[in-house]
């Protein structure tokens, strides 16, 4: 359910303002609701707070830690009792002066490691050429010298005549000489053994064919080329060791530092937040006033804890809200403990509108329903059930409450795996003469389908009933008009299936007759045109419900597919290993689209008769726990 907000004043005196919204902060309720005073200019050390929470994070980043969720309130507080007394400016020049000294050596390990990997990248790219003139480099003879050179294919093979014909000249043996290894690009590697006293003329003709030097002085100075390869594995084999070295220093700086840095950043972005506001505050020379709006069950203590602190200091003022000031109410949501977790489908869309409907308790009826509807078997949902249990049990809260929703699932598709017959298919039937509460899906598809229609009916008219509810109570003449007669046209013809089928006198065909004429007047007296092609987009809605009957079915026939395997191969490991398989993949296909199918058939047909998603989020001020300052 949305929560009632209350707009909350605190007006104070001009010496408990930082006092005040420090204490507003810990309390963690109010949100700000307020631009920038007369005096809104940045106070100082605003700007230094921000470039050093930056910092700050740069520095963990670097680390490579990311426990957030591992920062307790003992250690922020802990943080913030060292901290306390010093000014923005104090504050930002104490942590620089204490982190200067880490910052420069992190800095250099970070080089170093950023220099070694890209040194050794380019080694073991050098060693991948090397290792293919291997056998050239054995041949050398002792009066030669070996010279490698980086040249297209193309002119390699002048290159090459070129040489040939000058060290003929010469009386100098040609075979041997050269060999060529082609590149992933255009250039190839050249390796030419040169006779002593022909060095120049060799390096003359090379250049004349665009041929480049490749050089690796830089990489193993001071050693010939024939002797690299040995040298390039030993600096490999050094760079990896010393890497191996650099990454245990860093693991072990980021275990001991990772944590205090981590609750240095809470603190810093908490008190950044609150220099923020006090930005906002609307200030006299000797006093303040802070604005915004608090759920109404978290007032009382709220004001109890503000006068016990600060007394007479301060001057609290509640109200209602007003109704031209609807729109810019912050949303909060409030639900029991077993709807909650659904809250988490709201989270795709804006929040609705604070004189709108959540519909978070509609989600954690229907949507466990049709997904467990469609999944439909005992066995997968027994499986479902335990994972849900694992998942109940994770440190995140996204990842519990995901769990939760399986587990309302996992139930229902017992529940529903019991009324068609179904465990791991038709295993259940074969093994324990199991037997379907109500009917066997994979043969009685007519009434399974009627079933679903008749419950997407169902699903669709308790939308337009909510949104004709949400326009009389914001008196939305047309909204409710419209999904008023939206709803006679769909029960008009409800009514008039009802009357065929029962075959009554004609004379009880006026009853929707009459209905239909109402709806339609109610239809287009709210929506026009538009209203009557919406009637017909209900219909349209109504048919998607069908979907529940195909993909259950689907997974219905592919589970006894699986089963079948058993017939064909018996007890052997070949069918059992594709029984097991058909019936993983079957499970995986069945839970996730059933859940992304009802899903669809909530945001689709079912939201789309009442939510208004223009509302504002409720963003408390308070301090940001693990990694929530990321979504900010």
């Amino acid at each position: 359910m949305i929560q009632p907000m209350i707009r909350l004043a605190i007006w104070g005196v001009s010496a408990r303002q930082k006092d005040v919204i420090q204490e507003m902060h810990r309390l963690g309720v109010l949100h700000i609701g307020q631009g920038k005073g007369p005096r809104g200019e940045d106070p100082a050390g605003l700007a230094s707070l921000r470039l050093l929470r930056s910092k700050i994070l740069g520095l963990v980043e670097s680390l490579g830690w990311s426990d957030w969720a591992g920062i307790t309130g003992d250690s922020v507080e802990s943080v913030e009792k060292l901290m306390s007394g010093l000014s923005p400016e104090e504050l930002t020049h104490e942590i620089e002066k204490s982190l200067e000294e880490f910052a420069v050596r992190l800095a250099s390990l970070l080089k170093e490691k950023n220099d070694s990997e890209e040194l050794l990248a380019r080694l073991k790219k050098g060693k991948e050429t090397l290792d293919l003139f291997a056998s050239f480099f054995r041949h050398g003879r002792t009066r030669e010298s070996t010279a490698l050179w980086l040249v297209t294919e193309e002119n390699a093979n002048g290159a090459v005549a070129a040489l040939k014909t000058a060290y003929s000249a010469r009386g100098e043996g040609w075979e041997g000489r050269v060999h060529f290894v082609s590149g992933k690009d255009a250039f190839g590697v050249l390796g030419v053994r040169i006779p002593r006293g022909l060095e120049g003329e060799t390096g003359k003709i090379l250049t004349e064919r665009k041929a480049l030097p490749w050089d690796l002085s830089e990489l193993c100075p001071g050693v010939s080329a024939e002797c690299r390869l040995e040298a390039v594995e030993k600096r490999i084999e050094e760079l990896s060791s010393r890497l191996a070295v650099i990454a245990a220093d860093l693991k072990r700086t980021s275990s001991e530092w990772g944590p205090r840095l981590g609750a240095l950043f809470m603190f810093l972005d908490g008190k950044t937040e609150q220099a923020s506001v006090e930005a906002g505050l609307t200030l006299s020379p000797n006093s303040f006033g802070l604005f915004g709006w608090i759920p109404e069950d978290a007032l009382e203590a709220t004001v109890a804890a503000l006068k016990e602190k600060f007394g007479d200091d301060v001057l609290l003022q509640w109200r209602r809200p007003e109704e031209g000031e609807w729109g810019r109410i912050p949303t909060s949501l409030k639900n029991p403990s077993l709807s909650a977790p659904f809250e988490l489908f709201l989270k795709l869309l804006s929040p609705p509108s604070y004189t709108g409907v959540d519909p978070t308790g509609a989600i954690a009826l229907f949507f466990p329903f049709f997904s467990g509807c469609m999944v439909g078997d005992i066995g997968y949902g027994a499986v479902l059930f335990l994972i849900a249990l694992k998942l109940k049990r994770n440190a995140g809260e996204i990842v519990r409450k995901i769990g939760s929703i399986l587990l309302a699932v996992s139930l229902w598709s017992m529940a529903w795996g019991a009324a068609w017959g179904e465990f791991f298919g038709d295993t259940g039937h074969r093994l324990f003469h199991m037997e379907p509460l109500w009917v066997e899906r994979s043969e009685s598809v007519t009434p399974v389908m009627a079933f679903t229609v008749a419950l997407g009916a169902a699903h669709v008219m308790l939308g337009l009933l909510i949104g004709v509810w949400q326009g009389v109570r914001n008196r939305q003449r047309h909204q409710w008009m419209e999904k008023s007669g939206n709803f006679v046209i769909l029960f008009s013809f409800i009514i008039g299936l009802m009357v065929l089928k029962a075959e009554l006198h004609g004379a009880f065909f006026s009853i929707p007759i009459i209905l239909l004429i109402v709806g339609l007047v109610l239809l287009i007296g709210g929506g026009g045109i538009g209203g009557i092609i919406e009637a017909f987009g209900s219909f349209g809605n109504i048919i998607s419900y069908v979907r529940i009957a195909a993909i259950g079915l689907s997974s219905a026939i592919l589970a006894m597919v699986a089963s079948s395997f058993m017939d064909v191969f018996g007890l052997s490991v070949l069918g059992v290993t594709l029984a097991v398989m058909i019936h993983l993949l079957n499970f995986v296909l069945a839970i996730g689209g059933s859940g992304l199918h009802a899903a669809r058939l909530h945001y689709v047909e079912f939201f789309g008769k009442f939510y208004s998603g223009n509302g504002e989020e409720y963003k408390p001020f308070q301090r940001r726990s693990g990694s929530s300052w990321k979504k900010q």
